[in-house]
């Protein structure tokens, strides 16, 4: 069982499983989001994800296009979420209180990188994934 919480530790959660892979994404939206060049994170099932403390102190921030941002309102850090609607939770890989090891399947919206952020080429995709499956399957979640 492995454990994360956000900055202050209000919100915590737990995962079943260690995740055997992770994604870099680096659109405007997730740059932003993340305060760096890319957002870092993975898909798990919701069923292998549990709240532990904090779904009070949770708000959520949704453009019309569905991406969504949902943070702590105590310290602002953003949190996992159920993606959108579907039966998968994305976590944002630095929020875990426990070392891990996955591997990285890729840099996504390469396109749209500033021209700081060093993008391994072998892992670089100049847009989006093609759908969500496609990247579940990337990931290896089931």
């Amino acid at each position: 069982m492995l454990s994360g919480s956000c900055l202050c530790g209000e919100v915590t959660f737990s995962l079943a499983v260690s995740p055997k892979f992770f994604y870099r994404c680096h659109c405007s939206l997730c740059r932003k989001q993340s305060g760096v060049g890319h957002n870092l994170a993975t898909l798990v099932r919701a069923a292998d994800f549990s709240w532990q403390s904090g779904e009070e102190a949770i708000a959520s921030w949704i453009k019309p296009t569905g991406y969504r941002n949902d943070f702590c309102k105590q310290c602002g850090s953003s949190v996992p979420n159920l993606l959108r609607n579907l039966p998968y939770i994305w976590l944002p890989l630095g929020l875990l209180d426990d070392a891990i090891s996955p591997l990285c399947i890729g840099d996504y919206c390469a396109d749209d990188a500033m021209p700081w952020d060093d993008i391994p080429a072998e892992t670089r995709h100049a847009q989006a994934t093609e759908s969500v499956r496609a990247l579940l399957d990337k990931l290896e979640v089931p």
